[in-house]
């Protein structure tokens, strides 16, 4: 994670002699650590952890290897995370439980010391579920020739939350597309090959509710209080993607709905601001929320439904 350098530092900088050392009287913060946890009632608590940086720092991000990392239901200890060294320049090391899925509605902390930092904390939940209308769901798909190799999907989908009453809820919406590498048998038969899914950019059409689009357009952030009504209106999206027709087939369209914790929304909607603002040279800095006790970073609860529509293929 590193802090913002202001304009006015580059430009004293830049107006300072090239032969003398330029003392700008920022001081130097010491490192801190980052935990990122989002985690959810499918699989076992992974947790990564890495170091933040000074602004002056522009190298890769350092993992930390040598954290101790409890976690506790309530006041009760459970599990020290063991850590699993990847050893990947794309997907980094992390810290797992051997046993732990986090159940809904269960309070878990997370604590984490490491030589050379301050000892880290954070406290969170997975929120209660709540369901799409089913009888809403409704899929568009039109698909037309795009060049020699692809076929472009332009695709329209609706629904309707049913938004649990009584409390405030968060939610991450994620649409996806499932699909098949195949080949042709010397029978004629299809073999279906490797799979894939594509997440989905989509775009909002003519709806009132403010919805905060995550990072690429891939998916929407919102929450109920924004809306109105127990079963909230209709929205709807659309969007498009490529597949090779002569050796991919489709499978479903999928719906994801995640009802987050308020510390889930607010981070991923600080992250995709933050991503949206590095676009644009002009915009101010964007925060990003951070729920970690003398560190950086984010541990957070969501819970999945998944909706799966028919392709047509």
């Amino acid at each position: 994670m590193k802090y913002p350098l202001y304009l006015s530092f580059v430009l004293l900088a830049l107006l300072s002699s090239c032969e003398d050392p330029v003392d700008l009287g920022i001081p130097l913060v010491d490192p801190k650590l980052v935990i990122i946890s989002n985690f959810s009632d499918l699989d076992t608590l992974e947790v990564v952890i890495s170091k933040s940086q000074n602004a002056f720092e522009d190298g890769p991000t350092e993992y930390v290897s040598n954290a101790k990392v409890d976690i506790f239901q309530g006041n009760t200890y459970l599990e020290t995370l063991k850590f699993v060294d990847i050893n990947d320049a794309i997907f980094p090391s992390y810290y797992v439980s051997d046993f732990l899925v986090p159940e809904i509605g269960k309070t878990y902390t997370i604590e984490v010391s490491a030589p050379g930092f301050e000892t880290v904390k954070a406290v969170n939940t997975i929120p209660g579920p709540a369901t799409l209308d089913s009888t809403t769901l409704n899929l568009e798909l039109d698909i037309v020739q795009q060049d020699l190799t692809f076929n472009q999907v332009n695709f329209t989908v609706s629904l309707k939350l049913k938004d649990p009453p009584g409390i405030e809820n968060y939610y991450h919406l994620s649409f996806y597309q499932e699909g098949f590498d195949y080949k042709i048998d010397i029978n004629g038969d299809t073999i279906r090959e490797a799979f894939f899914s594509l997440p989905l950019a989509v775009e909002e059409l003519g709806g009132d509710v403010p919805l905060v689009p995550y990072i690429d357009r891939r998916g929407v952030l919102l929450k109920d209080s924004d809306m109105t009504g127990s079963t909230l209106e209709l929205l709807t999206f659309e969007g498009n993607f490529l597949f090779r027709r002569n050796d991919q087939l489709l499978g479903d369209f999928i719906i994801e709905l995640r009802t987050v914790s308020e510390e889930y929304y607010l981070y991923h909607t600080s992250l995709a601001r933050q991503y949206q603002s590095s676009l644009d040279p002009f915009s101010d800095p964007v925060i990003l929320f951070n729920n970690i006790e003398n560190g950086c970073g984010i541990f957070a609860g969501f819970i999945s439904r998944f909706y799966l529509l028919d392709s047509g293929q």
